[in-house]
């Protein structure tokens, strides 16, 4: 028996596993599909398709999406007042990609996903706050990396890290999985994350 999943939207176990491809339709197949057990995926594959849908939510999903953990200042932002180059389209990309499994990682979030929004949301158009809305929180002290999954795949985009947190991504082994944005230096960097976005580093 397959062991059961979470779904990242809406934290139901009531999931399945999706079937793809050309499949024949008999007895044991009809019981799991009126039983929730098995989700007919379509026959159409790109090789990156969700592996699970959940029946309460109606979601599909993938077990394997890394968690993405954005920052703010210095980060989506170039200074208080101005978002940073393409960052707009940067959260587009994101969002598009991994909408269940993105949370903010910033000190104007401790728990509640909507003081992000208000911070920074006068600065966007009302497409890209809706976008936003997707973004979940985290609760963290001290250090950013006390709100990091570990036991997942990850990427947090971040413009500034602390000692105790490069000790701790040092000790999983995955301080590749931190990716420094420097606008500064680069102001253009969120542009070239969106052509060539990163790939977490797997412990």
């Amino acid at each position: 028996m397959m062991s059961k999943i979470t779904c990242p939207n809406c934290s139901s176990q009531n999931t399945c596993q999706i079937l793809y491809g050309l499949v024949g339709l008999d007895d044991k197949l009809n019981e799991d599909l009126g039983a929730g057990r098995v989700h007919l995926g379509g026959c159409v594959m790109s090789g990156e398709d969700p592996d699970r849908h959940c029946n309460e939510c109606e979601i599909d999903f993938d077990t394997k999406a890394p968690n993405i953990y954005l920052d703010i200042d210095g980060a989506l932002l170039a200074n208080d007042l101005t978002p940073a180059n393409h960052a707009k389209e940067f959260l587009k990309k994101v969002l598009e990609e991994y909408p269940y499994t993105t949370y903010w990682l910033t000190t104007h979030c401790q728990g509640d996903a909507n003081v992000p929004i208000q911070h920074i949301g006068h600065l966007f158009d009302a497409e890209t706050v809706e976008l936003m809305k997707k973004i979940k929180p985290t609760t963290w002290d001290m250090a950013k990396t006390r709100a990091i999954d570990f036991s997942k795949p990850f990427l947090w985009f971040d413009d500034d890290m602390f000692y105790e947190e490069k000790q701790t991504l040092l000790e999983h082994g995955v301080l590749d999985n931190l990716i420094m944005v420097d606008l500064s230096k680069d102001p253009d960097q969120l542009g070239r994350f969106i052509t060539s976005f990163p790939l977490p580093v797997n412990t």
